[in-house]
């Protein structure tokens, strides 16, 4: 059972990276895009959260820095995935792991197994090599790459954040307020984005816009898997729950860039991709 939520996560996260990219064919508002998202997800947790709610403190609390955090989360890994390939974008953002696994070790308590340590050291060399072609100079970067490189970088610590939010909230109340906590924190996000979309697009043109689907296919997707990844975080220490989502999504996102969108990588990025892997691996032995 636990195995087929770990699917279905990674399944829910490739989706959600793979719907950004189809949006933006249609259309370039981002707003638009992160207002749909947003607002589907609420529509989805209110659903699920209408029968038995229980108002918490903490639980608000928690969910709407969780929401903050979501918020920038979805505008720069837009950004990100607009402006590089949907596969090395993944990748890099993936392997935000290493805050929520830092944070299990110092904060938690938890102790890495011996096979474990070398894997933060592969981590590292597969972000290095992820990039190697432009280190080098050899190949001209994209005028974009240096804005890309930002997106990717807030995304990355925002999702960190984000994922030892729910690592904690679950610690100090297992199995409890899972619906309330994504209620409030995508509460946050739809007020965020939709005050956004409101200023920027008139009612005329939101009817015109192409690719809507993609951003309610992706709001459905988000949901899915930050509300399961909630629910596993009360099962799995962190040190083992999110460096397997990483690991899942790094490899799933490859495959995603290439056949459905045509992406084409380089020696050094399976290399990198390879490293990841190994590295997931022996942190899970």
């Amino acid at each position: 059972m636990v195995i087929a939520v770990y699917i279905l996560i990674i399944l829910a996260s490739v989706t959600q990276s793979a719907s950004t990219k189809l949006f933006n064919r249609e259309c370039p508002c981002s707003a638009v895009f992160n207002a749909l998202k947003s607002c589907t997800a609420l529509v989805l947790f209110a659903l699920m959260a209408a029968v038995g709610f229980r108002f918490h403190l903490p639980t608000m609390l928690f969910g709407f820095s969780y929401g903050a955090c979501l918020c920038i989360s979805m505008y720069a890994g837009y950004g990100a995935l607009c402006r590089g390939p949907m596969a090395l974008t993944s990748m890099l953002v993936s392997f935000s792991v290493m805050i929520p696994l830092l944070w299990g070790i110092t904060v938690g308590n938890e102790e890495l197994k011996i096979m474990q340590y070398p894997a933060l050291g592969l981590l590292f060399l597969s972000i290095i090599l992820t990039n190697a072609d432009k280190i080098r100079g050899k190949e001209n970067a994209p005028r974009s790459y240096g804005l890309w490189l930002l997106f990717v970088g807030i995304t990355f610590a925002c999702n960190g954040i984000c994922s030892i939010l729910q690592a904690q909230h679950q610690t100090l109340y297992p199995a409890a307020y899972s619906r309330e906590f994504m209620l409030f924190a995508m509460l946050l996000c739809s007020a965020v984005f939709g005050i956004v979309a409101w200023r920027r697009v008139s009612r005329k043109e939101l009817k015109t816009i192409k690719g809507k689907r993609y951003g309610v296919l992706s709001g459905l997707a988000n949901a899915a898997a930050n509300f399961l990844t909630l629910v596993l975080a009360g099962l799995e220490n962190t040190t083992v729950l999110f460096p397997i989502i990483s690991g899942g999504t790094i490899l799933a996102s490859l495959l995603c860039g290439r056949l459905l969108f045509k992406e084409k990588l380089k020696a050094n990025h399976y290399v990198a991709l390879s490293a990841g892997i190994a590295a997931v691996v022996l942190l899970k032995l």
